[in-house]
C-alpha cells in the first residue's frame, strides 16, 4: 500500500532534529508532535488503529514523566509504514481505558499539559 503524500509530508514535517534544544523546546516539540498526528487522525490521514493508540499513548504517557525526546520518537512510530512495526516493542504497550479514540488521547494530552511534575528533594524545578 502507498502512503498518501500528506501522510509523507507529515512524517517530514516531524523529522527535525532536537539535539541541543533546551527542555521546554523539547517539551513543545514533543507535543506539537502529538497535536499534528491526532489532527491527522481527525481529518482522515492515516486509520486510528491499535498501533497509533499504543503510540500515542506511550508519547503521553512520556510527557507526564518528563521524557520529552522519548514522547516524541513514540508519537512519530504512530507514523511508521506497517513493515516496520512488527518490530517494535511498542505493539506490546497495552491499550489503556481513556486513551483508546482520538478525542480520548486529545483530553489525555490536556491533561498530561497540566500535571505539574513532582520534583526530587534537594532538586529545583
Amino acid at each position: 500500500m502507498t502512503d498518501s503524500p500528506k501522510l509523507v509530508a507529515l512524517r517530514k514535517a516531524l523529522a527535525v532534529d532536537s539535539e541541543g534544544l533546551d527542555t521546554d523546546a523539547k517539551k513543545q516539540m514533543a507535543d506539537d508532535a502529538i497535536v499534528q498526528i491526532l489532527d491527522a487522525l481527525k481529518r482522515g490521514v492515516l486509520p486510528l488503529g491499535m498501533w497509533e493508540q499504543r503510540c500515542l499513548a506511550a508519547a503521553i504517557i512520556s510527557i507526564r514523566g518528563g521524557r520529552y525526546d522519548e514522547a516524541r520518537s513514540m508519537a512519530r512510530r504512530a507514523l511508521w509504514p506497517e513493515e516496520n512495526r512488527r518490530i517494535s516493542a511498542i505493539a506490546r504497550f497495552p491499550l489503556r481505558p481513556g486513551m483508546l479514540s482520538v478525542d480520548e488521547l486529545g483530553r489525555e494530552l490536556e491533561a498530561a499539559r497540566n500535571m505539574k511534575r513532582r520534583v526530587a528533594p534537594g532538586k529545583t524545578a
